[in-house]
């Protein structure tokens, strides 16, 4: 089906936009029940038909389950191989297998070509069909015929088993998006720009070759509706990724959808990725609450450099709020000049002047407070009133109205954190922003989700390049970890790796000027490291 249908079913009031998607995308037919049992075992090292499978591992001929090491943890999802431990597993496709006598290995073994039984031998012995013993490297499997038989078959398919979404000369990603009600301008508006931009990578050639087709996901009225909606769209249409999807108060059930799927997700539009989706397929471009307010802390810190300094951390009693408190004070430097102390109240029951007393007498020179916006006004009078004038650190999330009416004694000593600015976006991403805008006819306003979509689209484009012509899942995940300091035009320099899932890893800190009514930066872009 080509995305041009999938997206006018789910992107009516976008009509215009329709003739950006390319032609109808490639549905490989589908594996065989000998290849489906083949491909868990590749994967999984488990047996359909609940059989055991062992492996032989090592020199001293230690027996693991095949589970520990399944054949695609050396050899990858594509069976191109992965260096592991200072070796590099041989290619194992088929059309590689099968390359007669003459063929020579990068480490000089050679052997005729293989068939199905000399595979299986090999797999068992670790002799190839010249009777060469493989490196010990590689386990011994022991399984049952009919499992080893699937295997063989699978192993066969191999090179051609593409993740959904991916065709011949065509790449299907999705995006989550609400199309209508209160946030459907939003989602249109996001919509739109991605397809422009993805248009102008098709008109270059693609992704060598293949052409960037956009599947428009709708939003549902509820969490599970809009759960529905994705696993319609991951069964019906074949979805190889997702690219700035809105996933504001559905993250986490989101999150364990893809999980099932192996599916990544690049650069969701949300407001908090938090601890809990780090090391998932997912790539987010800016910081949450967490990585915000470490830089708040770690900035109160360099503030009372060289005193004796105290940060007392505020927040009401909640599991986000702990959560929050126990990823700051796991930063915290271990220095002398430097101490904490957290002080917690009943959500909603704030007793702001015996807050402020607490305070005083804990002699801070800074607090970092959790709360919302109407209790951190109420803080900062009560501080006023008995003349204790302590930095105030916020998370502009909690604080989003301006504090330009603050008691005059907080000037310049109330400090807010950002997870992006306008100032990120460079000269060059204004440009290519304002050209697609025209050429386009993009819709004005939502500039801020725009920004994020367009974002999302050149990351994933960034990955995809990265991830060469032999396209998978996993090649994406593994080129977008390798990315340090991508430059978007349009977001702070983006960094990911193994263990690190959100690019922009910081916040952007800005004081509040009471005389001029205005934000002032404090320092560049900080780095939570």
């Amino acid at each position: 089906m080509s995305s041009r249908h999938g997206i006018h079913r789910y992107l009516t009031l976008v009509t215009v936009v329709l003739a950006l998607v390319s032609g109808p995308l490639i549905i490989e037919a589908a594996p065989t029940t000998a290849q489906s049992w083949g491909k868990q075992i590749y994967h999984k090292g488990t047996s359909p038909t609940g059989g055991d499978i062992t492996a032989i591992v090592g020199s001293e001929g230690v027996t693991l389950l095949a589970s520990a090491v399944p054949c695609a943890s050396c050899h990858g999802t594509d069976g191109l191989g992965r260096p592991e431990g200072g070796v590099l597993p041989p290619d194992i496709r088929w059309s590689e297998l099968i390359k007669g006598y003459g063929h020579v290995h990068e480490d000089g073994r050679k052997h005729p070509a293989f068939d199905e039984n000399s595979l299986a031998r090999l797999i068992r012995t670790g002799l190839d069909p010249a009777s060469n013993r493989l490196d010990e490297s590689m386990p011994l499997y022991n399984m049952s015929v009919e499992d080893m038989d699937s295997l063989v078959a699978y192993i066969r398919f191999l090179e051609n088993d593409w993740d959904p979404g991916i065709g011949k000369d065509s790449i299907q990603v999705g995006t989550l998006l609400p199309l209508q009600g209160p946030q459907g301008e939003l989602g249109q508006a996001m919509a739109q720009v991605m397809l422009a931009y993805f248009k102008e990578v098709n008109q270059r050639g693609g992704i060598f070759g293949r052409k960037l087709d956009l599947l428009a996901i709708p939003y549902g009225s509820s969490a599970e509706a809009t759960l529905d909606n994705l696993r319609s769209a991951f069964e019906k249409e074949g979805v190889f990724a997702l690219v700035g999807s809105y996933t504001v108060g559905i993250d986490e059930q989101v999150l364990d959808l893809l999980r099932n799927e192996n599916m990544p997700m690049v650069g969701p539009f949300t407001l908090n990725p938090g601890d809990a989706f780090v090391n998932a397929d997912v790539f987010y471009i800016y910081p949450g609450f967490t990585e915000q307010a470490q830089a708040l802390a770690a900035e109160a810190v360099s503030l009372m450099k060289g005193a004796r300094g105290k940060l007392v951390v505020v927040g009401p009693e909640s599991k986000d709020i702990d959560g929050l408190i126990a990823a700051i004070e796991a930063k915290q430097p271990k220095q002398k000049a430097f101490s904490s102390e957290t002080l917690r109240y009943q959500r909603g029951k704030l007793d702001a002047i015996a807050l402020a007393r607490s305070l005083q007498q804990a002699e801070s020179d800074a607090v970092l407070f959790l709360g919302i916006q109407a209790e951190f006004e109420e803080l900062l009078n009560a501080l006023a009133g008995i003349k204790h004038y302590p930095g105030m650190f916020a998370l502009s999330a909690y604080v989003p109205r301006p504090m330009f009416e603050a008691p005059e004694g907080f000037n310049e000593r109330i400090y807010l954190a950002y997870p992006t600015l306008s100032g990120d976006v460079s000269a060059a991403g204004r440009a290519e922003y304002q050209r697609l805008a025209d050429l386009h006819a993009l819709p004005p306003g939502h500039l801020q989700g725009q920004v994020a979509a367009l974002a999302a689209a050149k990351l994933l484009v960034e990955g995809l390049r990265g991830a060469g012509q032999t396209l998978s899942r996993q090649k994406l995940v593994e080129a977008i970890e390798a990315l340090y300091r991508y430059d978007t035009g349009l977001t702070p320099p983006l960094t990911y790796g193994p263990n690190r899932r959100i690019g922009a890893m910081g916040a952007h800190l800005m004081k509040v000027d009471l005389v001029n009514k205005t934000n002032k930066p404090v320092g560049e872009w900080y780095e939570v490291r």
